[in-house]
Formats: C-alpha cells, structure tokens, sequence
C-alpha cells in the first residue's frame, strides 16, 4: 500500500557541533560587532561636525551683518566679553539650552574632559570667561574672546554632555577670524594637526583633520 513513498532519515547536529557553531559566531560578532560600533559613531562625528561648524559659521556672519566686525567687538578673555559675544550671537541662533558662563549641572557639556591620550582633565563648567549654550541639533558649544587676537575661540562637543567627553573624539576648536570660522590644525590656527592629531597627541588639532581627510583614522594606532 505504500510501496509508492519514500522515506528519508532526518540527521540532526549533535550538541557538541551546536555549541562548537554558536562559539564561532560568538568569536566572530565580538571582533566585528565593536569595529562596527565605531565606524558608526565616527560617521556620526564626522557629519555633526560639519553641521555644526556651518551653524556657528552661519551665524557669527549674520552677527556682523548686525553689529559689525567682531574686531570692533572689544574682546578680552573674560566674563564680560563671553557675554557680549553671547549677547550678539544668540538672536541668531537656535538654542536648546543657555548655560551662561557656569554650567555646574551639566546641562550643557560634561563635567570634565580630557586630551585624547588621556592626559589631564579639563573642567570648562566653571571658567566664567567661557559661554556655554546646548543647540537643538545635539550639539554644545563652548565660547571665548581669545585675548589680543580679535578671534573667537569656539569648542564643539557634537553630543552635548554625554561621553567620551575627549578632545579629539568628541570634542573639537574652532577659531573665528577674518571672517571665517577655521577648524583648529588648519595653517595659521593656534595648533598644528600633525603634531596634536595622533594617537599619542592632544587632540586639539582635530577638526581640521577630521574636515580635511572626511574620518577619524588617528585614532588607531600605527
């Protein structure tokens, strides 16, 4: 009656070959998933920095257009010119948070930061001569009157106050001047990126190379 049918025996994987499977693709997704990761957070860097820089870029011009050349703007390095700079940029910007000149509670950038080879910590909540605002885009920035220069300092920290909080990773300068928002590294800022853009270095060249090269290829070591 059922001369018609064929049967097929079923071989099954044994536990030990299961768990031999599973242990390869353990070894696998932990070598591959944390490379993953950080090309995805470096693309994230890399985009929030170009987007930020053209917002600050934006609109310390449309500032000037209003109040004039910021070399007539009377800058020192002090509270009070961190306010005045504040004072001339914030109409045009749009902002999530406004810190002023102290930011004990964090709300706008981290507690601490430190160079990208680990040295030092780096406090800016409390240096009053520094502005700090948070910007609806996710990104802080941190402001300054550098002194006797006629330039602005500006420090971005492209995820506000979460981690690393590292310069060079997350945290990048920029120096506006004749006009121009420069990403610190480029020529005639006040760091060389080949000397502070390393794996060993600072990290306070970083925008520039970050912006020039379009990665974030220093951080791994050579």
């Amino acid at each position: 009656m059922f001369s018609g049918l064929r049967y097929f025996k079923l071989k099954a994987f044994t536990l030990a070959e299961v768990l031999i499977t599973l242990g390869i693709i353990g070894v696998v997704a932990a070598m591959t998933i944390p490379t993953l990761i950080q090309n995805s957070f470096e693309k994230k860097v890399v985009s929030q920095l170009k987007e930020t820089q053209s917002i600050i870029s934006q609109t310390v011009r449309m500032a000037e257009e209003e109040y004039g050349d910021i070399e007539g703007w009377e800058l020192k390095q002090d509270e009070k010119s961190a306010i005045k700079i504040a004072e001339n940029l914030k109409p045009f910007l749009k902002l999530a948070t406004d810190c002023g000149t102290q930011d004990l509670n964090s709300k706008c950038i981290g507690k601490s930061y430190k160079y990208l080879d680990n040295t030092s910590v780096i406090n800016y909540s409390t240096e009053t001569y520094k502005y700090k605002v948070s910007l609806l885009n996710g990104s802080s920035v941190i402001w300054q009157a550098i002194e006797n220069t006629g330039a602005i300092q500006f420090n971005i920290d492209i995820n506000g106050s979460s981690k690393p909080n590292v310069m060079g990773k997350d945290l990048f300068l920029f120096q506006y001047h004749n006009s121009g928002l420069y990403p610190m590294g480029a020529p005639k800022t006040l760091y060389n990126y080949k000397n502070t853009c390393k794996y060993n270095g600072k990290g306070s060249g970083c925008a520039y190379y970050i912006l020039n090269f379009g990665n974030m290829n220093y951080l791994r070591k050579k």
